[in-house]
């Protein structure tokens, strides 16, 4: 497929007036090992024999862009969840990449099926979904208590979800790294928690000026860091 007539093609994908079965021949169309344009993958409301023909496509890359296409309902992505490819099901994770308008709110996956993603063999599919900008802040709830310490911290993106008892089991986490994340989102909150952070660098040695920005930090508290910095009174 020459440079002109893969432009062409996309020109056609992206018309509105594309009347069906057209949609379903540039889908099936291979593009000569590249699969189909681009904007027929990312083409809205595609009927349901165009969305079948992707999820058998024989080209990766065209599973893979469909799979990341914001005008895809999320429940069509979904049907890659299980797709052969880690490649494909790292795409459904991490979500569109693309939309024709930035200001789209993309919806999310259902929480079933982050979780089948989440606790599939492959690392980069995990990884894919954990730093996923779509995931819905139930799910993301639902990991305070995940086995993985990743999966931990992420539930930190949603604070304000999570139970009183879900806080204290983040804040008390066996991971350091998930009790330093977690107490940084409580301090702002949290005087004597900024103060204790404070005074003890081995648990948050990097973050310190973090805590002692906090602007809920007692006076005296605030003259003890500077008494234990040497700075003169």
């Amino acid at each position: 497929m020459v440079a002109f007539h893969s432009s062409a093609l996309d020109g056609v994908a992206a018309n509105p007036a594309l009347a069906t079965p057209l949609p379903l021949r540039l889908i099936a169309f291979d593009g000569g090992g590249h699969g189909p344009p681009f904007q027929a993958l990312h083409r809205p409301g595609l009927p349901e024999p165009a969305v079948a023909a992707v999820l058998t496509h024989p080209v990766l890359d065209a599973r893979v862009r469909f799979a990341t296409s914001g005008q895809a309902e999320p429940e069509q992505r979904a049907r890659l969840a299980d797709d052969r490819s880690p490649k494909v099901r790292a795409a459904v994770a991490n979500g569109p990449e693309w939309t024709r308008d930035p200001r789209t709110e993309v919806r999310p996956l259902p929480d079933a099926v982050c979780g089948r993603l989440l606790e599939g063999p492959e690392p980069s599919v995990r990884s894919a979904l954990l730093y996923s900008p779509h995931l819905a802040p139930s799910f993301l709830a639902s990991l305070a208590r995940h086995p993985d310490p990743a999966a931990r911290r992420a539930a930190l993106r949603v604070r304000d979800e999570l139970t009183a008892d879900g806080h204290a089991t983040l804040l008390d986490d066996p991971d350091p790294e998930v009790r330093r994340s977690a107490a940084l989102c409580a301090c702002p909150h949290d005087a004597r928690l900024t103060a204790a952070l404070l005074r003890d660098p081995a648990i948050l040695p990097e973050p310190a000026s973090s805590a002692g920005a906090n602007p809920a930090l007692p006076a005296g508290e605030m003259a003890v860091v500077l008494d234990e910095a040497g700075v003169p009174g």
